[in-house]
């Protein structure tokens, strides 16, 4: 501690001194004279009564540094310590660890880092924690100290335990048993419950319950109560486990007042959580969202989570996301994000072995969504309504288009009755274009090709153009310009036509016929497949032959 706050606290204690012996409450022999057992006693019993509790203190931290005693001012700064509220306790645990450096005593170096480490552990800074342990480590081996040696196992074991290493906690803390039921009966009592804890956690309830069973055993047979309410708080939590969830509730709210009074908000939390989600799981969500509120607060007053609460959040987030209260889900989803900030910082391996039911990409995706969702209830209406709009403008241009295509089936449907087929196929178009064909010979193909037609040779299942030739004694050049020029088609399109037109007036004529299949038809008129039938048809009238059969059997059976 530099020279100038050594002056200022000695100032502080000679005007505090004076001021409490005039009131009386300091004894008046000089604190100088008092040995380190009687102030430390003092320091204990003034807990209650902060300035006074200051002046024992000083007079600790000053007798120590005037008798140059290395051991009583680590001691002195460790009495800073343990009073100290909040962060200011790390403060004095660094003047600690420098003055135990100076003295170069293996013990008390290692005693400095481990008392560090359990500062870290109150404010629940779980890395800090164990990297101060493991750098007492090699000083309590070389120090040969066995309290050390068990005080520093039991202290990593809780770090272990918090990491999610249940196992080598487990071995730990079972290694300090037997030495602590024999020197210490507050830390033997401590380590079965840890050693609950840790089973616990592991999912092996029977055995934590036979720890449980054990503490409350020997803390009769040791008439030393100091962690019952420990016991309790932990027969709930596995009360929980076991689905017993009413006994839950009863055995957590009992462990409350206790803990509370050891000012342990960390283990109150956890109780309002257990308490809160056995409500939830009970299906009692209004009983469980006051607990889960408390969780949360501990959170944003102390930063306090560990992994098993962040499911806290989740469930805040399902109850305002039902309740359709989508701002207080966001808030809740903003408070998930910072505790899995603040579990990362603190050890990437234990972030890892989180189990989670929105992971960071999904609960960033659903925040946005969230947040989208509430610009879109703004406008929900107007987007309706256009929606509603589009809706009818889109079902009148339906109805108008299948009006229209409907008005040009029947007008396609009444010209094909009206047609004489055979006589269409006939017509003879302009010519396109002169052909050097002696006219003699085209007489001659003219008069062969209409009485084929006349014939219906065209059913025939396999013309070609090679075939027609052959049946109207000339090549297939003079075939193909004679049907273009004189039937103004090409050769497929002319066959098909023909064909097309029979069927039609064979449905117009023949009753029977119209009850024909798709299939009959295609090889009454010599058609290879069916589909080429339909869309022949479908090419000839722009009407498919399923709506000319069915218009033309309607009508006959009207007449």
């Amino acid at each position: 501690m530099p020279i100038n706050h050594i002056f200022i606290i000695s100032i502080q204690s000679l005007l505090l001194c004076t001021f409490l012996s005039v009131n009386g409450a300091v004894p008046s022999d000089s604190l100088r004279e008092k040995d380190y057992p009687y102030l430390f006693s003092k320091i204990r019993k003034s807990e209650s009564r902060p300035e006074l509790q200051k002046v024992y203190l000083q007079a600790f931290l000053r007798n120590a540094k005037t008798d140059r005693n290395w051991e009583m001012i680590v001691n002195g700064y460790k009495n800073y310590m343990d009073y100290a509220p909040g962060k200011l306790a790390i403060t004095y645990s660094d003047s600690m660890v420098e003055v135990a450096l100076g003295s170069g005593c293996d013990k008390l170096i290692g005693s400095a880092y481990l008392s560090k480490g359990i500062a870290y552990y109150v404010l629940k800074d779980h890395e800090q924690a164990l990297e101060n342990y493991l750098a007492a480590q090699p000083y309590i081996e070389s120090a040969a100290d066995t309290y050390l040696d068990y005080k520093l196992k039991y202290n990593i074991a809780h770090v272990k335990y918090y990491l999610g290493n249940n196992e080598e906690a487990i071995a730990l803390l079972s290694s300090c048993l037997d030495y602590f039921k024999e020197h210490n009966d507050r830390a033997y009592l401590s380590i079965l419950h840890s050693l609950g804890l840790c089973y616990t956690k592991a999912g092996n309830y029977g055995q934590s319950e036979a720890m449980v069973s054990l503490g409350r055993k020997e803390a009769g047979r040791l008439d030393n109560h100091t962690m019952d309410d420990y016991f309790k708080h932990l027969e709930g939590q596995n009360h929980f486990f076991v689905r017993d969830y009413a006994l839950a509730i009863q055995k957590l709210k009992q462990s409350i007042p206790g803990i509370e009074k050891n000012k342990d908000y960390a283990n109150v939390a956890v109780a309002n959580f257990y308490i809160g989600k056995s409500y939830w799981e009970l299906r009692k969500f209004e009983q469980s969202f006051p607990y889960l509120k408390k969780v949360a607060a501990a959170f944003d007053e102390k930063a306090y989570t560990r992994p098993d609460l962040r499911e806290n959040f989740e469930l805040l987030i399902k109850y305002h996301k039902k309740r359709e209260e989508t701002e207080r889900a966001l808030y809740y989803v903003d408070q998930l994000l910072k505790a899995d900030t603040l579990l990362l910082s603190r050890h990437d391996r234990l972030y890892d072995n989180i189990h989670r039911n929105y992971d960071t990409k999904e609960l960033l995706r659903e925040k946005q969504d969230m947040e989208e969702q509430l610009s879109y209830e703004k406008t929900k209406k107007r987007w309706l309504t256009a929606i509603v709009l589009i809706l009818v403008i889109f079902s009148l241009l339906v109805i108008i288009r299948y009006e229209r295509h409907r008005r040009f089936q029947n007008r396609i449907y009444r010209q094909l009755i009206r047609e004489n087929q055979k006589e269409a196929s006939k017509n003879t178009p302009t010519r396109v274009r002169e052909m050097e064909i002696a006219p003699e010979t085209l007489d001659k193909i003219l008069n062969l090709l209409v009485k084929w037609e006349e014939a219906e040779g065209f059913l025939a299942a396999d013309i070609t153009q090679t075939s027609l030739a052959l049946h109207l004694e000339t090549n297939t050049r003079y075939v193909s310009d004679v049907i273009l020029n004189y039937r103004g088609k090409k050769f497929n399109e002319y066959i098909n036509d023909l064909k097309v037109n029979y069927i039609i007036e064979q449905l117009k004529s023949d009753r029977l016929k119209r009850m024909y299949t798709h299939d009959a038809l295609a090889k009454e008129a010599g058609f290879s497949t069916t589909k080429r039938f339909v869309q022949a048809f479908k090419t000839r009238t722009g009407i498919s032959p399923s709506f000319f059969s069915e218009k033309i059997r309607k009508e006959m059976r009207e007449k």
